[in-house]
């Protein structure tokens, strides 16, 4: 098999984290806070913040949040921060996971929301922030690399207008995180402000299962002091902390952990950030880059495939859609799993949004992702197959 489908899930979990899973599974595997055993399962969760708060920049591990995923973090977060009557602002290339709590809220009457228009190739204007700005402008919601295109947007930039006047700031980095330098802290934190990656957002929601490469079912969202006083828990319950009252604790993380925890998957969290820490995001974005940069000028010498996005591998993550005139996605999809054991997804990759503004709905494309175990036999194989459709 050629695996190109890591902007679904990675693969594989590695022989460290296996190994850890292993051993945690032939012990006592107890829920934190409940029980003096289950203090074990407190300090899976710490080594797991701590280890996510280093990979994204942060100072204080407990202000890492974890949930089942980017999906359930944004929603937290989205429904957490807006009130009624608030404007919202979003980006044209969204994810579902975004785009559909924001859609709930505007035709429930909550939020007014307005879609910022990306180009084409999936990039966007910062200055469209500034001229879309209203008094009651609350919050901003943008993916940080488009799960369609790959185009990576201007976070950085769009952020620091955004705070120029006072508009909150979510960030769904399910496709970026671990595999893309990001420091989260603002620039005071000791970040320069040119620096590749620094974005000061008030919430960063992360999946597990992508770029950070652990279990499914694992993710959560690390969340700024100014956005940590004013979002409200969209999820109550049990903390094992401050029982006596009805209403939730307002430290981190308990305000936003109610309930049993998937300490496996956080074990899962921890091992697999801690071996990306070890190995440098920095060089696992160049491995991904030059997968990416091969397969798009491989693909410049197919002449009936269009590409979509950038054509700059610089400019986007290792996430390629085409297209080929003539062609069903989902029959191209298939035809390279049967004819060639090549795995992709082919569709509308619950981004509805990214292909109308690719100019590529209802059809969809053909997506191909690359990863860890890519290699350039596989690129060279994918690009093969593809020539004899």
């Amino acid at each position: 098999m050629i695996y190109a489908n890591y902007a679904a899930t990675s693969p594989a979990l590695s022989p460290v984290v296996v190994q850890e899973l292993h051993g945690y599974l032939g012990e006592t595997h107890l829920n934190a806070g409940r029980n003096f055993e289950g203090l074990e399962a407190g300090a899976i969760a710490l080594r797991a913040r701590r280890a996510v708060a280093k990979l994204l920049g942060v100072a204080d591990p407990l202000r890492v949040i974890f949930t089942s995923g980017a999906t359930q973090s944004l929603n937290m977060a989205i429904n957490g921060l807006v009130r009624e009557g608030d404007h919202v602002l979003s980006t044209s290339v969204e994810h579902n996971a975004a785009a559909r709590p924001l859609e709930a809220l505007r035709k429930n009457g909550v939020i007014e929301l307005e879609w910022l228009q990306c180009d084409p190739d999936g990039s966007l204007d910062p200055e469209k922030i500034r001229g879309a700005i209203r008094k009651n402008t609350r919050l901003l919601v943008m993916t940080h690399a488009s799960n369609v295109l790959g185009t990576i947007l201007p976070v950085t930039e769009c952020f620091r207008i955004a705070h120029e006047y006072g508009v909150l700031t979510i960030l769904d980095m399910a496709q970026t995180g671990g595999v893309l330098p990001f420091t989260m802290e603002d620039y005071g934190a000791g970040n320069s402000p040119t620096k590749v990656g620094v974005a000061n957002s008030d919430v960063v929601a992360f999946a597990g299962h992508k770029g950070l490469r652990g279990l499914a079912g694992t993710g959560g969202f690390v969340i700024g002091e100014a956005a940590a006083g004013q979002m409200r828990p969209w999820i109550s319950g049990g903390t094992g902390s401050v029982s006596q009252s009805l209403d939730m604790p307002e430290f981190m993380p308990d305000k936003f952990e109610p309930g049993t925890q998937n300490t496996i998957g956080i074990l899962s969290l921890a091992a697999s950030v801690e071996e990306i820490l070890r190995t440098g995001v920095e060089t696992i974005r160049e491995r991904e880059r030059a997968s990416t940069a091969r397969f798009i000028a491989g693909l410049g010498q197919i002449k009936k495939i269009a590409v979509c996005g950038t054509l700059d591998p610089d400019r986007c993550v290792s996430v390629v859609s085409v297209a080929i005139p003539g062609h069903d996605a989902g029959e191209v999809s298939r035809f390279l799993f049967e004819n060639h054991s090549i795995i992709t997804r082919s569709g509308l990759h619950c981004s509805p949004l990214a292909h109308r503004t690719a100019g590529t709905f209802p059809g969809g494309t053909i997506r191909f992702s690359f990863g860890s175990r890519t290699s350039n036999g596989d690129i060279d194989a994918i690009l093969e197959a593809l020539d004899g459709v």
